[in-house]
């Protein structure tokens, strides 16, 4: 759902943060799609296989719904989940707690609500590819695939039983989609054993 009045960046970065959350899209404010169960589900369990992987390696941060400002394209988006390598992670307290951050995630994650548009969704892709963003994942719970992105290379479907690599990005990451996609499927799949 959009705001109906245009707003230039800096009467959105104004603007006060509410639910849902809202970002900056060609001067557009647009609600992000509310998510459900298998929403959630599935960003825990991403967070969980990033966060246990970047615990040992060190090689980045993972956070999940941090607003993101691109200036040139006067834009301010959220990805369910952002992986920026160490050397690029905004490290100033002050601007993580205020935000939004002006770096680009290494590495983003969407998961599909049940509301995501189509169409959004693939210019949310385009626009990632185009703002420096080196691998997405585009997770969606209905169809348990994964399709991922990276620039100038053609778009990759995936499904269990594969599993992915987070390259260029992540040198050893894996992650099995089978395992994944378990998380919809099995109330205890991410609950510690």
């Amino acid at each position: 759902m959009a705001v109906a009045a245009r707003v230039s960046l800096e009467e959105f970065l104004a603007m006060e943060e509410s639910k849902p959350y809202r970002e900056l899209i060609d001067g557009e404010v647009v609600c992000k799609a509310m998510p459900n169960d298998n929403h959630g589900a599935l960003v825990a369990e991403l967070l969980l296989e990033l966060g246990n992987y970047l615990r040992r390696t060190r090689e980045a941060v993972a956070r999940t719904e941090v607003r993101h400002l691109q200036r040139s394209e006067g834009r301010v988006f959220l990805p369910d989940v952002s992986v920026t390598l160490r050397g690029r992670a905004e490290v100033d307290p002050e601007v993580r707690a205020r935000g939004p951050i002006e770096v680009v995630p290494d590495f983003a994650i969407e998961v599909l609500s049940p509301d995501d548009a189509a169409g959004r969704v693939l210019e949310r892709a385009d626009f990632y590819m185009r703002s420096g963003v080196r691998l997405l994942w585009v997770v969606d719970p209905d169809t348990e695939t994964v399709t991922v992105y990276r620039p100038g290379a053609p778009q990759e479907l995936h499904r269990a039983p594969q599993s992915l690599d987070a390259s260029p990005v992540l040198h050893d990451f894996r992650l099995d989609l089978a395992s994944l996609f378990a998380a919809l499927h099995d109330e205890g799949a991410s609950a510690p054993s």
